[in-house]
């Protein structure tokens, strides 16, 4: 198999074409390479650090949530020459899924955060772009900081929890998408779990009453790139590699 075979593979198991996107977002392939993919190096983000641990590691493809083109069109220069150079020279290729990976309903991001947390009676919740991104669901009746504790623990990264009581009704949508806590609030839901806020999200959870669990961009946003290497090494013996480098944000 190689890259152009397994690009047009996943873009129709991430429904790429049908998902709205970012502006500047380029989902599906962004570097092409040449022969056979034996190996596919998963990560968060595509960064300098990523992209020598895949060479290092003997990948011929990169998977990633975050790829690298998000500002438009611009000058391939600086750490975009780089970057691009040290792919092109390790015959690397990229490619990248950022919301049509959040939302997928089996592989995606917040399906296996709400998978770690045992959320039941999954419905889709968090409108952005005129689709729902996210999930809402309910779990056994816990304390907020139980619930923290236990994300911190499956998670491996710390985990700040803003507000307190029982929660049950939980509303979620990986990375940075804390504005999506009032529609949260609206919904009546007990908590919303994402990956990173800002501070007047704070005051926002206290007086509207809804706990607010901020787990890391980071951290929430591995479950999908891990869960599609799964399902490319279960479907095509292809080995994968999940390349850890978290930012602690």
């Amino acid at each position: 198999m190689d890259i152009l075979q397994l690009s047009h593979y996943l873009d129709n198991l991430l429904d790429i074409k049908s998902i709205q996107d970012a502006p500047n977002a380029v989902n599906g392939l962004q570097v092409q390479n040449t022969g056979e993919i034996k190996k596919i190096g998963l990560a968060v983000d595509l960064c300098q650090a990523t992209i020598q641990m895949a060479i290092e590691k003997n990948c011929n493809m990169m998977f990633v949530h975050h790829g690298m083109f998000w500002g438009g069109v611009q000058p391939i220069r600086g750490v975009y020459y780089d970057k691009l150079s040290a792919m092109i020279q390790g015959n690397l290729g990229l490619y990248s899924a950022h919301l049509p990976l959040d939302m997928h309903p089996v592989l995606g991001n917040n399906r296996a955060l709400a998978d770690l947390i045992d959320l039941e009676h999954l419905q889709p919740f968090g409108e952005y772009g005129g689709e729902k991104i996210g999930l809402k669901g309910t779990i056994a009746a816990q304390s907020a900081e139980s619930l923290g504790n236990l994300l911190q623990k499956k998670l491996g990264a710390p985990v700040k929890v803003i507000g307190t009581g029982e929660v049950k009704s939980i509303g979620l949508v990986t990375g940075g998408a804390a504005d999506i806590l009032r529609q949260a609030k609206a919904e009546q839901l007990d908590c919303y779990i994402t990956g990173e806020g800002e501070n007047h999200h704070f005051h926002e959870a206290i007086e509207g009453g809804c706990v607010l669990i901020l787990a890391g961009h980071y951290a929430t946003e591995t479950g999908g790139v891990k869960s599609v290497g799964k399902h490319l090494a279960d479907k095509f013996n292809l080995e994968t590699e999940f390349l850890d480098y978290p930012t602690g944000l």
